[in-house]
């Protein structure tokens, strides 16, 4: 418990120096109705899944709690950050992720490579750390088409599809998901509602439905 708590306190402490270091930054507090960890159905219908991220540098700082009727104490935290940064005409994005999930927690490092443009092809590899003791690697591959003008109105549509290599004694491509996100700008704050499909090939393994559809929404306010 109290390596979780200081994980936490961390990522909090990460968020806040991040505001305060630099005038190039952008926060955002966001709600998922549902959330789904590489497919996996880990939270029931009856969690919510607020979070707060910020964006310096190309430096960015997420935390996302779920909060449910039986754990309003606020037991399950993930926390990420990333840095962005451009080589070889190729936009890439280093990660590395804390998840405290219901039953283990898993560390994951990822390596995100996409093309930049109005039609952005990506590929991701994801290496996961549970404390159980099993590892393993999630590929996905994925497009984002970005429609509209951004100081106006912009949308965002992104497709991918997830092969699971090992990750809790799966081998087999698991699921694809499409979603839809709009930037909606408002003076100083864009918002952002999005809705999300997830099919899953592999509904017993990943504890779901064949046909998932959850939606959320976020404010960002650019400093």
């Amino acid at each position: 418990m109290l390596k979780r708590t200081g994980i936490i306190v961390i990522a909090v402490l990460m968020l806040l120096v991040a505001t305060m270091a630099t005038a190039q930054q952008s926060a955002k507090v966001s709600y998922m109705q549902d959330w789904n960890w590489h497919g996996f159905k880990v939270y029931g219908d009856e969690y919510v899944h607020p979070g707060v991220a910020t964006q310096v540098n190309g430096i960015d700082f997420e935390a996302i709690s779920h909060i449910g009727n039986a754990h309003d104490d606020i037991e399950y935290w993930d926390t990420a950050v990333g840095y962005t940064l451009q080589f070889a005409g190729l936009d890439l994005k280093a990660g590395y992720g804390y998840l405290i999930l219901p039953g283990m927690d898993a560390q994951e490092f990822s390596l995100t490579a996409q093309l930049p443009g109005a039609i952005a092809p990506r590929y991701t590899i994801a290496h996961v750390e549970l404390d159980t003791g099993d590892s393993g690697q999630f590929h996905v591959i994925g497009v984002d088409v970005g429609l509209g003008e951004p100081d106006k109105l912009a949308a965002v549509l992104s497709a991918e599809i997830t092969y699971n290599d090992g990750v809790l004694g799966i081998e087999d491509w698991t699921h694809a998901t499409a979603g839809i996100v709009l930037d909606v700008p408002v003076g100083p704050v864009t918002i952002q509602p999005g809705a999300w499909y997830q099919y899953t090939m592999e509904p017993a393994a990943l504890m779901c439905e064949e046909d998932e559809i959850w939606y959320g929404i976020g404010l960002i306010y650019k400093f």
